[in-house]
């Protein structure tokens, strides 16, 4: 017998909010890992399948992308130094309050929120945004109210790593060759002083 499935702690009325306005007949329930997931390609993944263009009936100005839904917000990654060096911005309408917050600040105040500006900042920005919006339900953990629901693991392709240029690859290489000379150079000098402390 199966085990059943965690139940959910978090807040069950905003994880079900919007889901009455979304016709849910035909619709796939893609569920995304991000744990490991390197932000802006997760994004780009989601963005795909909310929009329908990973489908061969895909048309612009119809809505008939997937349910998705995200887990483990809290363990995505980042590139480079975005952590400490990516900011968002904000204006309260105030005169003079620009607000901004950091990404490690953000993480710790509600990392849903990151994968959310992300995701949206991708979609076209009509008609269709609010219903996008609506299908797409992100979880700091991996706990999830839609277990009742025909499940579909994403399967995230592999990343595709760029050969070395040419001239990044010699440049690699004199330097792999200089340090093993350097560690060559100290290893006589270090044989010399014992040699000369032996004699």
């Amino acid at each position: 017998m199966a085990a059943a499935p965690p139940a959910f702690t978090g807040n069950l009325k905003k994880a079900l909010a919007g889901l009455r306005r979304i016709n849910l007949d035909g619709l796939r329930w893609r569920v995304f890992d991000a744990k490991g997931q390197v932000l802006g390609r997760l994004a780009s993944q989601i963005a795909t399948v909310l929009q329908g263009k990973d489908k061969p009936t895909y048309a612009p100005h119809v809505e008939n992308g997937d349910m998705c839904i995200v887990l483990n917000a809290k363990d995505i990654s980042v590139t480079g130094r975005k952590m400490t060096d990516k900011i968002y911005y904000w204006h309260t309408g105030y005169i003079g309050h620009l607000k901004e917050r950091r990404l490690k600040d953000q993480m710790e105040k509600d990392p849903t929120e990151v994968i959310r500006k992300a995701v949206l900042r991708m979609l076209p920005r009509n008609r269709l945004r609010d219903d996008r919006d609506r299908k797409l339900r992100i979880f700091s953990g991996n706990e999830h109210p839609f277990h009742d629901r025909p499940l579909e693991p994403f399967v995230m392709p592999p990343r595709q790593v760029r050969e070395m240029r040419p001239r990044a690859r010699r440049a690699l290489i004199r330097a792999q060759k200089k340090e093993q000379a350097n560690k060559a150079k100290e290893e006589e000098d270090v044989k010399k002083a014992k040699a000369e402390v032996t004699a």
